[in-house]
């Protein structure tokens, strides 16, 4: 089993103190569970990096394909994977701060673009997965060559 705690999410979200004591209970439980179990866990509270925005995509709840890459690559070293170091855990480049005016922008079209719909869905009982198609309808095997995709790396198996 291989699991990871979520970071400090208030440099990412706006509002993210306010879920930030349901956010460490979750990890409590997490490093808990963790510890009784014997199952692997990263615990990216204790890397700032695992906060910076610029690996967060547009919603502010999920990464994106660099934060996403900077997670296997954590994983991969608590796994002792060959290859793999400590290297994900590196700060990004400082980036320049934002005036407040762009910052205030930027809230605006998040607050816009994902906290207004999310709010909107939510009241009315919908979730942004409705009336989507699973992608996979029924429980099938699924084949190596398409879990990896074409033209993949096999050598990641080996």
């Amino acid at each position: 089993m291989l699991t990871f705690t979520l970071p400090d999410l208030s440099p990412i979200m706006p509002l993210g103190h306010l879920i930030s004591a349901r956010v460490e209970a979750l990890n409590a439980r997490l490093r808990e569970i963790a510890g009784r179990t014997g199952a692997v866990l990263v615990d990216f509270t204790a890397y700032p990096v695992a906060s910076d925005p610029r690996l967060w995509s547009a919603d502010r709840l999920h990464a994106n394909s660099c934060g996403h890459a900077r997670i296997a690559a954590a994983l991969a070293d608590a796994l002792g994977i060959p290859g793999a170091d400590h290297s994900w855990a590196e700060p990004l480049p400082e980036m320049s701060r934002p005036s407040p005016l762009e910052r205030l922008g930027g809230e605006a079209r998040w607050i816009r673009g994902h906290l207004v719909p999310w709010a909107w869905r939510h009241l009315r009982g919908r979730s942004a997965g409705d009336r989507v198609a699973p992608k996979r309808p029924r429980l099938a095997p699924v084949e190596l060559s398409e879990a990896l995709g074409r033209g993949s790396r096999r050598d990641l198996l080996e």
